[in-house]
């Protein structure tokens, strides 16, 4: 079978292709059309998808959505009918929207695309789950998602056993852990579904000094795990802010601008909804461990995203731990590919995906030295660009580099990425002032060399951690100052040759010339832009910013050795 996933029109929409023995692509539309989160029909995606595996869309078996419509439709108008009036605008704007685009999704690929063939729905949730458990090491696994909202579910428990998954349990709307950690997200004046990640950043600057306010009159924890929210805080219906007066009167203190300073007792607001969260999941999983009897654990959903809460359930719990990099709704497609595979398949026996995190496209190097003629852009090939990346890095400058296919998922992990030396503290502020244009508290995660992860980090009993999901507790901090955040820890990502050899290579050279087998890796964009998928979009960027060496494979460009360019000519669309 060859079946194609999809998932869009809500964030992040993103098409994976699948057959019965491998993931043959998988990419996230935003990468294409260079819109942050774009969540339309993702059409470009879809058409890499079918010209990487040389079919014609009317070859696929199925194509699979990640989403019920039919039950996310249910829930809204039972949102409208629970709220009215206040649910004014969710009738007149939302449910026309949804009623256009993502209900008639079957309508929409045989209209636009020229799609005849079967088109399967997966709950929300399933798909999540699917796309963990389908690619872990784990035969049979507790499977947790967790996320804002789906149809009904914000959390829902599955088993995993062999190649079938089973829902035990679930939480429904609106009592959601992803909807309160976004409802402070927006507090704290950042965007939702986009700031999430800076709460977590944030958050070891502060004390949870706010946490009794949270927990206990905002959250309540049950003794079996499940929790609630108080209603009286929130308005899941108010697209300006999903929070009411009340919240502000209960917190004691006004919800913060974006061009606001960021003052203490907001740190404090963000360590203590961190911890909240910690706590809340903790016992939750606390609890499904001893009712399954199972130390292994899949994680997906949009909180599974939460690096610092996945590492404190392994010290806290002793779990074994599996999430799929793209745990978000983008992995959503790669699920639904996946129920839909294992639905039509009676095979008896346990199979497995193998993961690679590079499922994107590979621009071929006629293409990049197309891109740079185009623009007039000065380059030169290199004989050995490792060892040259590692000098220029052991130099002090900062080094992007493009190689083979695009990650899947959020994490830059050296396929797209920003290369930088972590041994000086100022590298960390040089990088977030100069090159990525963004927020002084901000952290960068440093990549290593997997045989000596246990030197540098603490392992939490795993022998790698490949897609930078975890953070962990450094051991030698004075030796990579710029790789590791206030707290003492790491988002840390772990490669061998075997995974990436072109990055592991640029460490091994590292290595050989500082002694330090570690470089900080961040992900080659700037500010509220997708991360770069091709040679174009990665020449636009490094010339927009303080970045001072572009590695695309073997060919290199030099800052000051090129002319800025207004308007970039992209050969790749060609091809």
């Amino acid at each position: 079978m060859n079946v194609l996933g999809i998932s869009c029109y809500y964030h992040d929409s993103a098409a994976a292709l699948v057959d019965d023995s491998s993931i043959k692509f998988a990419i996230q539309e935003e990468r294409l059309s260079r819109l942050k989160h774009d969540s339309r029909l993702p059409v470009l995606a879809i058409g890499r998808a079918l010209e990487f595996a040389r079919l014609r869309i009317n070859e696929l078996d199925a194509v699979a959505f990640y989403e019920d419509p039919r039950k996310k439709l249910g829930r809204l108008w039972d949102q409208v009918l629970d709220g009215w009036p206040n649910t004014r605008r969710l009738f007149f704007e939302d449910i026309p929207y949804f009623y256009r685009h993502k209900y008639p999704i079957a309508e929409q690929l045989r209209k636009h695309l020229g799609f005849k063939g079967r088109v399967e729905f997966c709950d929300h949730h399933t798909s999540h789950a699917a796309s963990a458990f389908y690619t872990s090491p784990f035969e049979r696994a507790v499977v947790l998602t967790v996320d804002g909202v789906g149809e009904y579910d914000t959390v829902a428990v599955h088993v995993g056993e062999g190649n079938r998954l089973r829902k035990v349990r679930s939480i429904v709307f609106p009592h959601s852990l992803g909807l309160l950690y976004s409802v402070f997200t927006d507090y704290l004046g950042f965007e939702v579904n986009e700031g999430e990640y800076k709460v977590m950043g944030l958050a070891p600057y502060g004390k949870p000094v706010y946490r009794d306010k949270i927990l206990g009159p905002i959250l309540q924890l049950r003794d079996d795990g499940s929790f609630t929210l108080e209603p009286s805080f929130f308005d899941f219906s108010d697209k300006s802010r999903h929070f009411s007066e009340s919240l502000v009167r209960h917190l004691g203190m006004p919800p913060r601008t974006s061009k606001a300073p960021m003052s203490q007792e907001y740190m404090d607001l963000a360590a203590s909804m961190q911890s909240v969260l910690e706590t809340a999941l903790i016992s939750m999983v606390g609890r499904l461990a001893t009712e399954f009897q199972t130390k292994d654990f899949c994680f997906a959903g949009g909180v599974a995203l939460n690096c610092t809460a996945n590492a404190e359930l392994i010290r806290a719990l002793g779990i074994r731990s599996h999430i799929h990099p793209a745990a978000g709704d983008a992995g959503g497609a790669l699920g639904a590919a996946f129920n839909a595979i294992f639905q039509h398949d009676a095979s008896a026996a346990t199979r497995r995906y193998d993961f690679s995190a590079y499922l994107g496209i590979e621009y071929p190097q006629a293409v990049t030295k197309a891109t740079f003629t185009l623009n007039k852009i000065p380059f030169a090939g290199s004989e050995q660009p490792a060892r040259d990346i590692a000098r220029l890095l052991a130099d002090g400058k900062v080094v992007a580099i493009v190689n083979g296919r695009d990650e899947w998922g959020p994490r830059a992990l050296g396929a797209r990425s920003i290369l930088a030396d972590p041994r000086a503290a100022n590298m960390k502020d040089h990088l977030n002032a100069k090159i990525k244009f963004r927020e002084e508290f901000r952290p960068f995660a440093p990549v290593v060399k997997q045989e000596h992860y246990a030197e540098y980090f603490e392992t939490l009993d795993m022998e790698a951690t490949p897609f930078m999901l975890y953070t962990h507790r450094a051991k030698r901090p004075s030796d990579i100052a710029a790789a590791v955040h206030v707290d003492g820890t790491s988002r840390v990502q772990t490669v061998s040759r075997e995974q990436n050899q072109y990055l592991y290579d640029i460490l091994d050279e590292f290595h050989k010339l500082t002694g330090v087998p570690v470089l900080l890796n961040t992900s080659f964009n700037l500010r509220g832009e997708p991360i770069v998928s091709s040679p174009s979009d990665a020449l636009r960027t490094f010339e927009n910013s303080g970045i001072d060496c572009l590695a695309i494979g073997n060919l290199l460009v030099h800052k000051q050795e090129s002319a800025p360019v207004a308007a970039l000519a992209g050969s790749e669309k060609a091809c």
